[in-house]
């Protein structure tokens, strides 16, 4: 079992479940228990990959602009050296405190509730690609893992779908997107890429088929970030992108498109030459807060999905790819 320590304390996991010991921002978090684990990295090592290569961009970026790189910068050299690390991914997972140090100590709870939306993806890839868990069964172990995330409410994003003002109303609102448009784009093909992998994994019972569906959303990445500019242009939104997994898991959808407004906050926070660090520390941990709790700007499941369906789906991306004729 593999847990990852943010912090300076020694933290220990007892029985599957996350401990946390003294010291200033010492998280430990580990895997939910269970035989479906490293399923997804075992059966589709290149999708599996890449996921491992886009810790490294989010790290690298911010970790960019605590240290005051320019927009400008990460769009050219920074955007360079991620498609570098991208192009040739490694197989385990990164630890974020190597890529940014900097950014792990301004903000290191922010860095935890990352980790831990994270490895809820990770492991609702792993029930998806477990050939020994029946379609019908899936519903029950998904839920399960949703329970134990749900366990760490200090780290946990509400599974409440949040409207647009927390991430656009606010006075440090577009500030990345507007200075870094490219590498903007390129997060934003890393959040459909993994939200299309759902719909892949449940578009077709046999491994065969979901390889195949796979791979052709690997390609659809590349090809938007193969040409300049050619990227999504719209926030990926789960129901638009992924309407077979948020049907079937409208919570785990919601989450993780909290996640994604999330971390687009942070970007815009970081980025913003109007606050001190200090300042951008306060803003951050205030915007986490938001995202946990259940009831800042809260809109209900149909009105969420509608909102998603009423964007423009082909500024996002679009849907999975259909198989060639």
């Amino acid at each position: 079992m593999r847990a990852r320590v943010l912090g300076v304390a020694t933290a220990f996991v007892v029985g599957g479940c996350a401990s946390l010991h003294s010291g200033h921002g010492a998280y430990s978090q580990t895997y939910f228990p269970a035989s479906h684990n490293w399923a997804f990295r075992r059966q589709y090592p290149e999708t599996d990959h890449l996921f491992n290569a886009f810790d490294f961009g989010h790290a690298s970026e911010y970790q960019a602009l605590v240290t005051g790189a320019s927009g400008a910068m990460l769009d050219s050299r920074g955007f360079a050296r991620t498609m570098n690390v991208l192009r040739h991914p490694p197989s385990i997972p990164l630890e974020e405190r190597a890529i940014g140090p900097d950014y792990v100590d301004l903000v290191p709870e922010i860095v935890a509730m990352f980790e831990w939306a994270h490895m809820l993806h990770r492991q609702i890839y792993d029930v998806l690609s477990d050939e020994r868990i029946a379609p019908a069964d899936r519903s029950a172990q998904i839920q399960r893992l949703l329970a134990y995330y749900r366990s760490r409410p200090d780290l946990a994003l509400s599974a409440k779908p949040k409207g647009m003002e927390l991430m656009e109303g606010q006075p440090y609102s577009l500030t990345f997107r507007h200075e870094a448009p490219r590498y903007n784009a390129l997060i934003w093909s890393y959040h459909w890429l993994q939200m299309v992998s759902y719909d892949a994994l449940l578009a077709d019972t046999g491994r065969l088929a979901r390889a195949a569906a796979l791979h052709r959303a690997v390609e659809h990445f590349w090809a938007m970030n193969d040409s300049l500019g050619a990227g999504p242009s719209e926030m990926p939104m789960s129901a638009a992108i992924a309407p077979r997994f948020t049907e079937a898991y409208p919570e785990a959808s919601a989450i993780f498109d909290n996640l994604h407004a999330l971390h687009d906050v942070v970007s815009d926070i970081l980025a913003s030459s109007t606050l001190s660090q200090r300042a951008k520390r306060t803003a951050v941990l205030a915007a986490a807060a938001r995202y946990r709790d259940d009831t800042t700007d809260v809109m209900s499941i149909d009105e969420w999905k509608q909102m998603s369906m009423d964007m423009d789906v082909a500024k996002m991306g679009g849907g999975l790819p259909a198989p060639r004729q």
